[in-house]
C-alpha cells in the first residue's frame, strides 16, 4: 500500500494567521479547531549530536518528543519531571533507548524556546467530506519575539488531486520545507548557537605550497577555539566531554608545538610547551575521577554481587572527591595565570603578520608534513617490532605515545592527502591505539586502586566491605589488563601487514 504524502511550509515574518486564513478560504471549505498553547522547548548537545542524525528531541508541558526531520514521531514520553540530563536518568522507555544510543555521555541541554499557538483545519469538498488535514502552528520565538507560521498537511487516502491542489495554493504564500531541520535557524534566532557549529572532529584545510608558518598558525587558532568553546561548559560542570575535548586540543596543542618543531621561533615553542602542559596538569584529577564514576556500571558488575555495596561506598567517596577537585579547576581555569597564557597566546595567533618564524617556516607544508609522518611511522614499526611477551608495561606505554603523535599527524595534515585512503589508514592506527590505550588505562586503573586501598583505615565493617570490594575490582582489572597485553602481539602484527604498508606508501609516497 502507498504511503500517504506529507508537506510542510513556512511563511515569511510578516504573514499573519488572518492573512493564511484569507488564503485558504477564497479556495476550500474549512473548519478550524481551537486554538492550543503551549510552550516548548528544543535540546540538543553542545556538539549537536540529535542533529547530525536528523532527530528533534523537544519538551512541551509533561511530553517529551523526539521526532526525525520528515516529522514522523520516533518516540514521546510522559513524565511528571521536566527537566532530565543525561540519557540514563529518564525513565525506561523507547524514548530513552534512543537517547542512550545516539548521546552516550552527554548531557542533553536547552538550545532555544518558543511559544505556540496550534490548530488544526479540515478541508471539504463539496459532499463535506474531509479530504486534507492541516496543522497549523504559529511560533514565537522566545529570544527576540519574532514570529513565523509553518504548515504541515496530510494527505487522506484517495483524495491526492486535493492534496496537490491545496499544495498548489501553499506554494503561492510560502516556502516549502525539506525537512523540520529547516526550522532550526529561526528557532535559533537571538542565541548564540548555529546548527553544526561545534563538534569534537579536528578539521582544517591546508595546502601543499602553504608555508609551514601560515598551516601552523590555522591549526593553533582552530584548536584555540575548541579550548575557549569548551570552558564555559566545564565551570558549570555540564557533562564530562567539556573537559575531554579541552583536554584534547590542549594535547594536540602541545604535540604539534613539538611535531612542527623549527616552524616557529625556540623561544615560543618553549614557553607555550611549558604553559600548555601546566593547563593540562590542572585538569588531570577531574579527567581521571570523571573516567571511573563513568565506568561505574561496568565496574560494579565486574564484580561478584556479595561485593558491589562496597564499591558503593567507592564511589560515593569518588563523587565527593570530584566534587572538591572540580571546585579546584574552576579556581583555576578563572586564575590570572590561566588566563594570561591563552590571553598572550591569541595576541600571538591574531598578529596581522605571521606567527615569529623559525628555520623551517618557510618551508611548503606538504613536504614537511610528508617529513613528520615518514618518521613518526618509522618509530612506530622499530618500537613496536621490539616489544615481545617479556617487555615492561613501560615499553607499551612509550609505543602508546608514539602513536598519539602519529595520529595528530595525520590529523592535522590530513586535507594534503587523498581523504578516503586517509581515513582507511587513520582507521587502522586506531585500532592499534584502542589496544595500547586500553592496556594504559588498566594500568593506571589498577594503581590508582592500589594507592587508595593503602590509605584505607581498617577497622569498620564498611572499611571492610570496600577493601574487599576493591580487592575484587583489581583482580578483575588485573584479568583484563593481562589479557589485552596478550592480545597486543596480534594487533601490532595486524597493523604491520603487507596490505596496510601498501597503502601507506599509496598515500605517502
Amino acid at each position: 500500500m502507498q504511503s500517504l504524502q506529507h508537506l510542510s511550509w513556512i511563511f515569511p515574518e510578516d504573514f499573519v494567521l488572518s492573512d493564511l486564513e484569507k488564503l485558504l478560504s477564497v479556495h476550500f471549505t474549512m473548519q478550524f479547531d481551537s486554538v492550543k498553547k503551549s510552550s516548548r522547548i528544543w535540546y540538543d548537545t553542545f556538539d549537536w549530536r540529535l542533529f547530525r542524525k536528523k532527530q528533534r528531541l523537544t519538551s512541551e508541558g509533561n511530553n517529551w518528543i523526539l521526532d526525525d526531520f520528515q516529522g514522523r514521531q520516533l518516540a514521546v514520553l510522559k513524565s511528571p519531571e521536566k527537566s532530565f540530563r543525561f540519557a540514563w536518568q529518564f525513565p525506561v522507555s523507547p524514548l530513552r533507548q534512543f537517547l542512550e544510543n545516539s548521546l552516550d555521555v552527554r548531557a542533553v541541554l536547552p538550545i532555544a524556546a518558543e511559544e505556540l499557538e496550534s490548530s488544526s483545519v479540515q478541508i471539504f469538498n463539496k459532499d463535506k467530506k474531509i479530504v486534507v488535514f492541516l496543522n497549523i502552528q504559529q511560533s514565537t520565538n522566545s529570544q527576540n519575539g519574532k514570529q513565523r507560521i509553518t504548515v504541515h498537511m496530510e494527505e487522506v487516502r484517495g483524495c491526492n488531486k486535493w492534496f496537490k491542489r491545496v499544495a498548489r495554493v501553499l506554494d503561492t504564500a510560502a516556502v516549502k520545507l525539506g525537512s523540520i531541520g529547516d526550522l532550526f535557524p529561526f528557532i535559533l534566532e537571538g542565541t548564540d548557537r548555529k546548527p553544526l557549529d561545534y563538534g569534537s572532529g579536528y578539521a582544517v584545510p591546508l595546502t601543499p605550497e602553504m608555508s609551514s608558518v601560515d598551516a601552523t598558525q590555522r591549526i593553533f587558532v582552530f584548536l584555540l577555539s575548541c579550548i575557549r568553546r569548551n570552558e564555559e561548559g566545564i565551570i558549570d560542570d555540564l557533562d564530562s566531554e567539556f573537559l575531554h575535548d579541552l583536554r584534547v586540543a590542549v594535547r594536540r596543542t602541545r604535540s604539534a608545538l613539538s611535531l612542527l618543531k623549527g616552524v616557529l621561533t625556540a623561544d615560543v615553542t618553549d614557553r607555550f610547551k611549558e604553559d600548555f602542559r601546566y593547563i593540562g596538569q590542572i585538569t588531570n584529577p577531574v579527567r581521571d575521577l570523571d573516567i571511573y564514576l563513568l565506568n561505574e556500571k561496568k565496574y560494579q558488575e565486574s564484580v561478584p554481587q556479595r561485593l558491589q555495596q562496597g564499591l558503593t561506598y567507592f564511589f560515593e567517596t569518588l563523587a565527593d572527591r570530584r566534587k572538591e577537585e572540580q571546585r579546584e579547576l574552576i579556581t583555576s581555569l578563572r586564575s590570572m595565570r590561566y588566563q594570561q597564557i591563552l590571553t598572550d597566546w591569541s595576541q600571538l595567533l591574531d598578529q596581522e603578520d605571521m606567527l615569529p618564524a623559525g628555520k623551517k617556516g618557510a618551508i611548503p607544508i606538504g613536504t614537511l608534513a610528508g617529513k613528520i609522518i615518514h618518521k613518526r611511522f618509522r618509530r612506530i614499526l622499530n618500537d613496536g617490532a621490539k616489544i615481545h611477551q617479556r617487555s615492561p608495561d613501560s615499553e607499551l606505554h612509550k609505543l602508546r605515545l608514539q602513536c598519539k603523535k602519529l595520529r595528530y599527524c595525520l590529523e592535522f595534515f590530513a586535507t594534503l592527502y587523498e581523504p578516503q585512503h586517509m581515513k582507511q589508514f587513520i582507521k587502522q592506527l586506531k585500532i592499534l591505539q584502542n589496544n595500547l590505550g586500553d592496556f594504559n588505562d588498566l594500568s593506571v586503573q589498577q594503581e590508582i586502586l592500589a594507592d587508595y586501598l593503602s590509605k584505607t583505615k581498617p577497622g569498620s565493617r564498611k572499611s571492610l566491605e570496600l577493601a574487599a570490594s576493591i580487592g575484587g575490582l583489581m583482580t578483575a582489572l588485573a584479568v583484563q589488563h593481562h589479557r589485552v597485553r596478550a592480545h597486543f602481539e596480534k594487533t601490532f602484527a595486524h597493523f604491520c601487514r603487507p596490505k596496510n604498508m601498501k597503502l601507506y606508501r599509496q598515500i605517502f609516497d
